[in-house]
């Protein structure tokens, strides 16, 4: 499942940071992360997922909006506003390999698929609270 090979990752991610911070896992309290919406995952399972390599840390989060920007004509908009469009096929797809994107959302305004996402994508660790 594509939520804990997610969570395994932002597992070794929060360990690397610890390393580089000389802090062990034990000291940590807390951590905060921002979660996409793109990235479109069973948050449930990946908090469950990343609970059980933090065990007694707590986990916090948010989800930031996914923005998007046409290139053509710098017009922005919300991918939220365009899942209407989209079947359940295309949604997985988008799941799975974002940049997938391309292939079926287009601008609001023009029509163009040459577009970037300036938020919402990915998982970040916002902070690690000790």
């Amino acid at each position: 499942m594509h939520e804990l090979s997610l969570s395994k990752a932002t597992y070794k991610s929060i360990l690397e940071i610890l390393k580089q911070r000389n802090k062990t896992l034990n000291e940590l309290k807390e951590v905060i992360l921002a979660i996409g919406e793109i990235q479109n995952i069973d948050i449930d399972l990946f908090l469950q997922s990343l609970q059980e390599y933090l065990l007694n840390i707590k986990i916090s989060y948010k989800i930031i909006k996914a923005k998007i920007r046409c290139k053509k004509c710098l017009n922005e908009w919300y991918y939220s506003d365009s899942l209407n469009i989209l079947n359940e096929d295309q949604k997985e797809s988008i799941h799975f390999i974002p940049e997938t994107i391309y292939l079926f959302i287009r601008c609001n305004n023009c029509n163009s698929n040459d577009f970037e996402i300036i938020d919402g994508r990915g998982i970040f660790i916002l902070e690690l609270l000790f």
